[in-house]
């Protein structure tokens, strides 16, 4: 039996591996991430590499200070008066000067030149060169300096029930990307796939192949084999972004979009990965059961959207409410959906991550979820084998009702 089902499962793989549908699947939502390190990488290399030139006016020793120190990058030079600058700035030979006025200090830029200015470390600069002034005057060392500068020193726990916890904020936030992340994954990745076990039931059925097929085998391997071969295409197209996700942080580790991803990477609690991952892995298992369900219904492919709609609104309950957690993380209707199988896989996560739900709450979610899973799997095998030789035109739901009243 279980070599009959690894051969249904081979062949609906091998079939649908090689379909240009799959690779469009797999690559389209790759285009995002690749537009944003193209962006990163032009706004890196591909802007302009020319050293602003930056006139002092009138302050020699400020001018003198910032040479010196080489606290702005910019090429310096010193000019008496504001109308030599202006006059210089009008000839381009200058791209903006400095000078200083009753209310601090005035940058002037040229809007005709391409050459910007980095603002924040001008006005840095000048914060420090000020400061030093300021301890001068109050006969300041340079340690008093050093310990006024000196921030304070902050250690973040988070305190819940299950005990102290650190990483506090950057925790708390990895987590979340993750699970907001694992939410969107399992709604589009559901909206795929569960279209895609339905298409097909419905080619072997609408050509009578199913007939053929059910001759040599049972419906229990097919069941089991097609749910196994479009579970493992799916671990393939997962295995592609975990591959191509690790060559990106390779291969593009200065690039700005990197550096931001990475530091959130740092935070991930492993604890809450582990679950998160075996939460997603059963949930999206106990979605496909179910759209096996209604799949074996469909007659032709013109039904495949009524069977898709009930998997797709189930699992939709799930997603919309995880977006809820952030403001209501203490809500007792979350709290409680976030038990019941087949909504737990969204919401259960984003309540964990932010510390809302104890281990022991997101683990017996989990095995709530797999038991769910185990019945679903049991009881729709029975379920398939009477529909998957029905040819009804009534309506998928209809249909659906009157066989599981029969069947209980």
């Amino acid at each position: 039996m279980t070599h009959d089902i690894l051969l249904v499962a081979r062949q609906t793989y091998r079939v649908r591996v090689k379909t240009f549908g799959f690779w469009a699947l797999v690559l389209s939502p790759l285009f995002v991430p690749l537009i944003g390190l193209l962006v990163g990488w032009i706004v890196s290399t591909g802007g302009s590499d020319k050293t602003p030139n930056l006139a002092i006016v009138a302050q020699p020793t400020l001018y003198h200070t910032l040479q010196k120190a080489d606290l702005i990058k910019a090429k310096l030079s010193a000019v008496d008066t504001v109308d030599t600058a202006k006059r210089q700035l009008k000839q381009t030979k200058i791209d903006g000067y400095l000078r200083q006025t009753n209310q601090g200090y005035q940058l002037v830029t040229s809007a005709d030149t391409a050459v910007m200015f980095n603002e924040t470390k001008i006005q840095s600069a000048l914060t420090q060169i000020e400061l030093g002034k300021t301890a001068q005057q109050l006969k300041l060392t340079a340690a008093d300096i050093s310990r006024l500068q000196t921030p304070a020193r902050l250690t973040v726990k988070a305190q819940s029930n299950k005990g102290a916890a650190t990483g506090g904020k950057l925790k708390n936030t990895a987590n979340y990307v993750i699970a907001s992340a694992i939410g969107i994954f399992i709604f589009i990745i559901l909206s795929v796939y569960v279209g895609l076990i339905a298409q097909e039931i419905a080619n072997e059925k609408s050509s009578r192949i199913m007939e053929i097929l059910l001759a040599t085998t049972s419906t229990r391997v097919q069941y089991y084999g097609k749910i196994l071969g479009i579970f493992s295409l799916l671990i393939t197209q997962i295995m592609i972004y975990i591959i191509g996700f690790i060559g990106m942080l390779i291969g593009f580790k200065d690039n700005a979009v990197v550096k931001q991803i990475k530091p959130i990477l740092v935070g991930i609690d492993m604890q809450f990965l582990i679950f998160s991952s075996l939460m997603f892995i059963v949930g999206v298992v106990g979605y496909l059961f179910v759209a096996t369900i209604f799949a074996s219904l469909v007659n032709e492919q013109s039904q495949v959207q009524q069977a898709t709609q009930p998997v797709i609104y189930l699992a939709m309950v799930g997603y919309i409410m995880s977006f809820a957690v952030s403001s209501a993380p203490t809500n007792i209707i979350l709290k409680g959906l976030s038990f019941v199988p087949f909504i737990s896989p969204t919401l259960m996560p984003s309540r964990f991550a932010v510390e809302y739900a104890q281990p022991w709450e997101a683990w017996l979610s989990l095995s709530l979820e797999v038991l769910a899973v185990i019945v679903i799997a049991k009881f729709g095998e029975k379920l398939y084998a009477k529909n998957v030789l029905s040819y009804s035109d009534d309506r998928i739901i209809k249909q659906f009702w009157r066989n599981l009243r029969r069947k209980l």
